[in-house]
């Protein structure tokens, strides 16, 4: 009878072995859990789990096979603004779900904010104080003029108003953001064939998946696009992705893995280059106590200031026309501000060695010689001894740029961390520098 016994709680242990055995091929091992003795459930957090590559291969493969039969063999787990139903995400997290992660992301909009008409006459004004200040008239490109005019028909009146309906749908049409700006992310098009489309969104979510493997799984798990400025995305485990998404996905997570973030001081994050705010948004969940000083032309702050204030509504943003009166106590407004939004000649007006952490994702390389020396000029001169420059950019020479194998960096920095793991499949770079 022991024997017996013993022998049936064994085929039970052969179970759970079983179950584990395929969770490891299955599973990246991220996403492998220990299982209960003897009931071996499966893992009831379906947003924590990460397929392995034989995983991703399976997945795909029902993924193709549900689209092909229309949902008859397996259901589609994917859905695509424009073709499928509108998904409410305040009522999907009114409670939590096996499918979800619960408590709801802070980076998931579930309601679209009231901007008073005061803020949009601000970006107005601050774009025109900006345009029409370049103290060290620098050379940018015969590109950006072209941007420029392009920008200035689209977003603005023949009385230099703001047309509030383009600005609020910036990102909803690739005509107008994609192709002023040469944005090279895919976007989803009612040009496309929904066949088309749900192909593209399983690749999007192997790459999820494939993230996995470098990134932590609470930080893919909690990453979800901005509704701002209505880009249309697809809709996978109770979020938004979008390829974009996984590339400041990639800065945010090299920034917060490699630099100890004080919860107490107040630090200063400096991104040259920041485009719309799409990493400064991520990176702000993880930094909550720092003052985000953010740079870049006139024509992309002006996108980057309705981002900012449709993502944070409450939290402190500082436009041109609220620093110019102050530009000589800039260390009062970082004190008083969580962003602050400035055009390049405003950096002549940071202190030295006032800023933690210097980041550049992806312009550095592609920008004029004399921009280029600047911006590495004023870095050495603003950044802290100890503090850290971060750099996302190709190490070639090009057509639009000088690569980052020869730029003189000004200052002598301890590298921290080097990868390679973005789309553009450029070195991430995260240095120290060393005091003088």
């Amino acid at each position: 009878m022991t024997y017996l016994k013993w022998f049936k709680q064994r085929l039970v242990f052969f179970r759970r072995i079983l179950i584990e055995l395929y969770n490891q091929i299955i599973y990246q091992k991220a996403s492998q859990f220990i299982l209960h003795r003897t009931k071996a459930h499966r893992c009831p957090y379906e947003s924590m789990l990460f397929y392995s590559l034989i995983g991703r291969f399976f997945f795909g493969l029902k993924e193709f096979i549900a689209l092909i039969t229309k949902d008859k063999i397996f259901k589609k787990s994917i859905k695509i603004d424009g073709f499928d139903e509108v998904i409410d995400y305040e009522m999907l997290y009114k409670q939590g779900s096996n499918k979800l992660l619960y408590p709801k992301s802070p980076m998931i909009n579930t309601t679209k904010p009231s901007i008073e008409e005061a803020y949009y006459e601000k970006i107005a004004n601050s774009f025109l104080l900006a345009y029409n200040h370049d103290a060290n008239e620098k050379d940018i490109s015969t590109e950006w003029d072209r941007i420029s005019t392009e920008f200035r028909a689209i977003f603005f009146d023949e009385n230099n108003k703001i047309i509030k309906e383009k600005l609020e749908n910036f990102r909803a049409d690739p005509l107008v953001y994609g192709k002023i700006f040469n944005n090279q992310y895919p976007y989803i098009s009612d040009e496309d064939t929904y066949v088309k489309s749900y192909l593209d969104a399983i690749d999007l979510v192997l790459e999820y998946h494939r993230y996995a493997s470098k990134i932590d799984k609470e930080l893919l798990s909690s990453l979800s696009e901005s509704t701002a400025g209505n880009y249309r995305t697809l809709h996978y485990r109770g979020k938004k992705l979008t390829e974009q998404l996984l590339q400041h996905m990639i800065v945010t997570h090299d920034l917060v893995s490699h630099i100890d973030f004080s919860s107490e001081k107040r630090e200063v994050i400096l991104d040259i280059g920041c485009g719309f705010g799409g990493s400064a948004r991520l990176l702000s969940a993880y930094t909550p106590n720092a003052c985000q000083i953010l740079l870049d032309l006139p024509e992309t702050l002006f996108l980057t200031a309705y981002y900012l204030k449709y993502n944070f509504p409450n939290k402190k943003i500082a436009l041109l026309e609220d620093i110019y009166p102050h530009l000589d106590n800039l260390d009062e407004m970082i004190e008083a501000y969580d962003f602050i939004v400035i055009p390049p000649f405003v950096l002549d007006y940071l202190k030295p060695k006032s800023v933690d952490v210097v980041v550049n994702a992806s312009s550095l390389a592609f920008m004029s010689k004399e921009y280029l020396d600047y911006y590495l000029k004023e870095t050495q001169r603003v950044l802290k001894d100890g503090g850290y420059f971060y750099s996302l950019n190709t190490t070639e020479d090009s057509e639009w740029g000088i690569g980052s194998h020869n730029w003189d960096y000004q200052a002598n920095y301890l590298t921290i961390y080097q990868g390679f793991d973005n789309r553009f499949s450029y070195p991430q770079w995260l240095g120290q520098k060393l005091k003088e």
